[in-house]
């Protein structure tokens, strides 16, 4: 008897802490957004010309067909 009172005492303890860490997070997060959404954070730098120019030509490379891998191999299968 004596096991299950300590067990559910330390038990309602350990769930008390956790819940008052979980109210700490919820408060920090909520004033982590504030600041976010009051102007916190600076915005970011112009995007470089050269950047730009960069992206375009990944993006240019990405949208091509993938080749048809059966006809870059041989006979026996290796590629050429």
């Amino acid at each position: 008897m004596l096991n299950i009172i300590t067990v559910w005492f330390f038990s309602k303890s350990m769930l008390k802490g956790l819940l008052g860490r979980v109210n700490q997070l919820d408060s920090t997060i909520a004033e982590a957004i504030q600041a976010v959404l009051s102007g916190g954070i600076q915005p970011t730098e112009q995007v470089n010309p050269l950047q730009l120019m960069l992206f375009d030509i990944i993006k240019e490379n990405f949208s091509k067909k993938n080749p048809d891998l059966n006809l870059l191999r041989d006979n026996e299968g290796k590629f050429t």
